[in-house]
């Protein structure tokens, strides 16, 4: 029986991981209205909704933060910024990632790691994206900045 109840706490604990972000203390799960990330969003971040009812979220600073992205009113994407850093400091990117990666490291066997490369008239930008789960994954982003976000979004179908 106890092991059945440790299976089940196990499983819970890894779906909760696998449908929420928290966003400066802010626990933001897909699924929850509008109305509900109002109310759980404490003072001291500014949130700014453009046309179709998507927040940006900084601090009191100006530093991003996160983005919650709506369907229907409710949430379908979250992206937690990890932070931007205009110089390509190898040390700091791969302290980041290991600070992420730690948060998981009972839940992590493989990752599967996804390499972009996109070109626009503006230049060519690469990313890796690292696999946690099917719909949480971690996108290291390289253009005139590194940019790393962690991403959880609804699965399709």
């Amino acid at each position: 029986m106890k092991t059945i109840f440790i299976l089940f706490l196990l499983s819970f604990s890894i779906y909760a991981q696998d449908s929420s972000i928290s966003l400066r203390g802010n626990e933001i799960k897909l699924g929850m209205t509008m109305e509900q990330v109002w109310d759980n969003l404490k003072s001291g971040l500014n949130v700014v909704e453009d046309d179709d009812g998507n927040f940006y979220i900084s601090d009191k600073y100006d530093a991003p933060v996160g983005i919650i992205i709506f369907k229907d009113e409710k949430v379908v994407k979250i992206l937690k910024d990890w932070g931007t850093s205009f110089t390509s400091n190898v040390g700091q990117v791969f302290r980041t990632l290991w600070k992420i990666f730690k948060q998981y490291d009972k839940e992590l066997d493989a990752i599967k790691i996804l390499p972009i490369e996109t070109y626009s008239p503006k230049g060519d930008k690469t990313s890796l994206q690292f696999f946690i789960t099917e719909n949480h994954f971690i996108d290291v982003t390289i253009q005139h900045s590194v940019t790393i976000y962690e991403i959880i979004m609804e699965k399709e179908g």
